[in-house]
């Protein structure tokens, strides 16, 4: 695992500089390309804890059907995949910081737009899943682009910081559970998660 901190990533190339960073990582018996699709493919219903934790949090305003996947929900709120590989996906997006504001579109070239970007009162929102020498990690960064963002956003992270943490934990399992069952399909829900 220590030469896998040294490895350079994709997300180094897309968010280089970042005021926030989370890192979580699972050790998995599988392929990497069946490892990157499962991440890709996990659906809702199995991950149940985590629905559930985002249900609570939408208040009920977001619906989170079993058999869609969990990436779609950044995915059809703006964000987009910088980067697909049989060894690590990347996801980007770029929000205003205030209720109601879409997700910043990336235009016909998602990374340059990406990295490029430095309006003022914007953060700039990556994470990926790497899966490297049986180990599969989950990294997220968050730049902002001006001091005042970057205050408002550390206190959010500080509230939120914990919960996101036991969120990664769950979807990195789920994303084990599905490798290991062998099939696109629904594997058995592990018990520890409820």
């Amino acid at each position: 695992m220590a030469g896998q901190e040294n490895t350079r990533t994709v997300l180094d190339d897309v968010l280089p500089e970042w005021h926030r960073r989370e890192r979580h990582r699972l050790a998995v018996d599988a392929p990497a390309p069946a490892v990157i699709q499962a991440a890709r493919d996990l659906t809702w219903g199995e991950v149940p804890t985590f629905r559930r934790i985002m249900a609570a949090v939408s208040l009920g305003r977001v619906k989170f059907p079993a058999d869609a996947a969990v990436l779609d929900l950044f995915l059809g709120n703006g964000f987009e995949v910088l980067h697909h590989s049989d060894s690590e996906l990347v996801i980007g997006g770029i929000e205003r910081v205030s209720r109601g504001e879409a997700v910043v579109a990336l235009g016909s070239d998602p990374v340059g737009a990406f990295r490029a970007f430095d309006r003022p009162r914007h953060i700039l929102l990556g994470f990926d899943f790497r899966f490297a020498d049986g180990v599969l990690t989950t990294e997220t960064r968050v730049r902002a682009t001006d001091a005042r963002t970057r205050k408002l956003f550390g206190v959010y992270w500080f509230v939120i910081r914990a919960g996101s943490g036991f969120i990664r934990h769950i979807w990195l399992r789920g994303i084990r559970r599905r490798v290991a069952s062998g099939s696109p399909g629904r594997p058995a829900e592990d018990p520890a998660e409820h």
